[in-house]
């Protein structure tokens, strides 16, 4: 398949999906007959963002060892390097647990 079916697909996948969402009555509570919409948006947003930080963590081990198999003088800045970006990336991820915890009203 190329890339424009695949992504009518699931644009056409999401519209389906929504339709229970967008069907629902003006009065209606969210999430009394059923799961809560934010817990659901809260746990989709970690996993996103776990996964976004998982592979730029791997990116950024795998570029740095590299770098310090093909010049071993500087493995010492190289490694300062990693492990600063490696806190910043481990903070974004953080940040993201908190705005998802807040969306799903746990605080």
């Amino acid at each position: 398949m190329n890339k424009k079916k695949i992504l009518g697909l699931m644009v056409l996948l999401m519209v389906l999906l929504a339709m229970p969402a967008l069907a629902q009555e003006a009065g209606h509570e969210a999430g009394s007959a059923g799961m809560d919409m934010g817990m659901l948006g809260a746990a989709f947003a970690i996993g996103v963002a776990a996964a976004g930080g998982a592979l730029g963590q791997a990116k950024a081990v795998s570029s740095a060892c590299s770098a310090m198999a093909r010049n071993p003088g500087a493995a010492d800045n190289i490694r300062f390097a990693l492990i600063l970006g490696l806190a910043l990336i481990e903070s974004l991820v953080l940040y993201a647990l908190l705005i998802a915890a807040k969306g799903a009203g746990l605080f």
